[in-house]
């Protein structure tokens, strides 16, 4: 007889369905949270200001992450000219101009 198994990941925020487990480091200390695409994009608008202006630690030492974002790179794209913002052409966006993104309602 076959048994299938599921896992069923809960929004550790609100108890309601989560989309993925987000990691992210703060400190020193390593976290990870299952979240909601409403709730992640919550955190990641939230956070947007701090990393924003924040220094990035390649290799070594804490570093404050947040998983990749869902946004249409073409609508950040979009976005960010329509305010003024310079993008790369046919290049991976930067992560400033996503979180800007996110963190402006989109």
């Amino acid at each position: 007889m076959a048994t299938v198994e599921s896992i069923t990941l809960i929004d550790d925020i609100d108890g309601s369905a989560a989309e993925r487990t987000v990691h992210f480091a703060l400190d020193g200390m390593e976290y990870a949270i299952d979240l909601s695409r409403a709730n992640r994009n919550a955190l990641v608008r939230d956070l947007a200001r701090f990393i924003t202006v924040a220094r990035r630690v390649d290799g070594a030492g804490p570093q404050l992450r947040v998983a990749e974002t869902d946004a249409d790179p073409r609508a950040v794209r979009e976005w960010a000219r329509s305010h003024g913002i310079a993008v790369p052409e046919g290049r991976r966006l930067p992560r400033s101009v996503i979180d800007q993104f996110v963190a402006a309602g989109n």
